[in-house]
Formats: C-alpha cells, structure tokens, sequence
C-alpha cells in the first residue's frame, strides 16, 4: 500500500462555469472558460498534469442548420410512417418519402408492440433508408433492433454530444463536414461527452476523459459530432485547434471540456 502516493487529479465543472482540476476535495487549479471554449488537460500517469489551454470553437455551416433545425423546424411523422425493413444501423421507410439527407443529424424514434421504444442518431438518409449510429433506449443504453413494420417518428434535434479528437493540423473551416484522420483506437475515439448545466446559467458543457492506451505525440484538434460512430457521422457541429497540443501515451488520461455559452 502506498501511503505517500499522490491523490491522482481529475476534472471538475464548477455550478458557475469554471474547470477545476482535484485532488481528492482539494481544488488544485481553477480555469474559467468563456463562451464556446474548449479545454484540454492531460492527466499522466504519476499524478502530475499538462495544461493545455483553453481554444474558441468555429461553428459549422452543417451545424449552424442543425440548430436551426432543433429551434425551429417540424419533424417527419405526421402519416404514414410504417418501416418496412430495419438492422441495428437502418430503418426503411414505405416508399420514397425522404429528401436525401434532410434529416442527417436528426434523431428517429421507432416503436412497436414487442418492444419499449428506442431511438437512434441519423447519420445519413437516402429518400427511403435512415442510416443510424444505433438504437438505443431513453437513458441511452443498448436498445432493441424495432421490428421490420415498426412506427417511427423523425425529429428534429440539437444534440451534438459526442467529442472526437485527430492529429491532423489543418485549420477548421465553415464547411468542414469531418474530423480529417479522426482517431479511433489507443483510447481516443470518439466517445460521448457527460453532459451538466446548472438551472438558469449561460452555460452547458460536455466534458470527457479519455483513459489512453497507446502513444499520440500531437493530439491538435477536437470535433462535437450528432453521432457516436464513424460509419454513421452525423453532424460535426464545432471543431477547434486545441491551444497547444495534448501529447500522450498509454496510462495517461486526457480530459476535454466543450462549454457552450446560451447569450
């Protein structure tokens, strides 16, 4: 038993905004964020940690519809929404009653009498078939593949949760639609972000640690995606330019923490 062991820091969001980085209930450093913010800290493996700042996200052109979308538009669902076909990644409609990729970054909700109702992220759609990233239930766990006929109901939503990180070092832009050489192995792939907002503040944030097991000299750049996987990518709604590279290797933990500001 180490006794003179260091209490291993981790990541905290304040009910005001601000990052505090523990150990144990001690506050070891304290970050305030401003608005759209994106904080990296990798944490090593013997207690200690790097600081890698704190970097303004850009917006997307794809996200800046999407969030249009949630505040605004009406789902698809009205009538005649009977599936005929589906797979743990697709729901097929009856005919052709889609606009392909109208509905990329949207969530679907399917329903039948076997089983309690589940959702999924769409990725893509053509005029018939719903690509999703899986079905899941309410608290965002496994759900169950709907049956072939089942009802389903498209909605529109602003529910970008999901944080990837690359190496690569090109600069974000307005029309990016990827995470050029988005990495998804040592630990790093794209994972969902913990979501907390405190009632009536400016602030939201998704924060993730991510527990390495391989070596990532670089780590640059970050996107916030609709959907969990990559064969079904959704919506990147921001990405930024970490302030200063996370370098990591196995045992270490990097920690990100996008705070979106409402005002």
């Amino acid at each position: 038993m180490h006794l003179l062991r260091p209490l291993m820091p981790h990541v905290e969001v304040a009910a005001d905004g601000a990052l505090r980085i523990m150990r144990g209930h001690r506050v070891a450093d304290r970050i305030r964020l401003g608005p759209n913010s994106v904080h990296a800290v990798v944490i090593h493996a013997d207690g200690s940690w790097t600081d890698c700042g704190v970097s303004e996200n850009l917006l997307t052109t794809d996200g800046r519809d999407l969030v249009a979308a949630g505040l605004g538009n009406i789902g698809f669902g009205v009538s005649g929404t009977i599936a005929t076909a589906s797979s743990a990644t697709s729901l097929t409609a009856t005919g052709t009653p889609f606009v392909a990729d109208a509905h990329k970054g949207w969530v679907v909700i399917a329903e039948e009498a076997a089983n309690a109702p589940v959702w999924g992220n769409i990725g893509s759609n053509t005029t018939s078939v719903l690509t999703i990233d899986a079905w899941r239930t309410g608290d965002d766990t496994a759900g169950t593949t709907p049956a072939a006929t089942a009802n389903y109901l498209i909605l529109p939503a602003t529910r970008c949760r999901y944080i990837a990180l690359t190496e690569n070092v090109g600069a974000p832009a307005a029309g990016d639609t990827v995470l050029t050489g988005e990495i998804t192995t040592g630990g790093l792939a794209r994972a969902l972000g913990t979501y907390a907002h405190t009632d009536n503040a400016a602030t939201l944030t998704f924060t993730k640690s991510f527990s390495v097991t391989a070596t990532f000299p670089a780590v640059h750049k970050a996107g916030l995606f609709s959907a969990s996987t990559l064969t079904a990518a959704g919506i990147l709604l921001f990405e930024t330019n970490l302030n200063a590279d996370a370098s990591v290797v196995s045992g270490d933990t990097l920690s990100v923490t996008w705070t979106c500001t409402l005002s």
